[in-house]
């Protein structure tokens, strides 16, 4: 996979893990999930939204894929979370998804509307984040 140059020096890895447990790499992801969840909600509600995704929702993804194999069980929520969003920087950093493309995945999952509940919200979010993630893991080192 070719890597854009200006990302090289930060996706440098060799496995799964060492991106998962990358908290530079969580950092940016924070925000590219953030911003890909808030274009996919403004997709489907058909006004702009700005939402900020829950450590829960990104838990429960990761837990929903194999990757969470390669992650240990003790792990809280957040810093599944984490790994989860260090994952997607990486994705993003190497040209293996865009953002649009990301905010369109999770916008097909997500059927909801201005009545659909806090609750509710989060298991579709969870079911798309996960969507999402199956969709790219054979763009991950092994």
């Amino acid at each position: 996979m070719a890597v854009p140059q200006m990302w090289e020096t930060f996706v440098q890895f060799d496995s799964i893990e060492a991106i998962m447990n990358n908290k530079g790499l969580a950092k940016v992801g924070d925000n590219i999930v953030n911003l890909c969840y808030s274009l996919a909600k403004s997709l489907v509600l058909g006004y702009a939204t700005g939402e900020k995704v829950r450590d829960s929702v990104l838990a429960r993804a990761i837990r929903a894929t194999a990757i969470y194999s390669r992650i240990n069980k003790r792990t809280d929520a957040g810093k599944a979370a984490d790994a989860y969003e260090a994952i997607i920087a990486y994705l993003w950093m190497t040209d293996a998804v865009s953002i649009s493309s990301m905010a369109e995945i999770l916008s097909k999952y997500l059927d909801i509307n201005s009545r659909t509940s806090r609750k509710e919200e989060g298991a579709l979010a969870a079911i798309a984040f996960q969507r999402l993630l199956e969709e790219h893991i054979g763009n991950l080192p092994r």
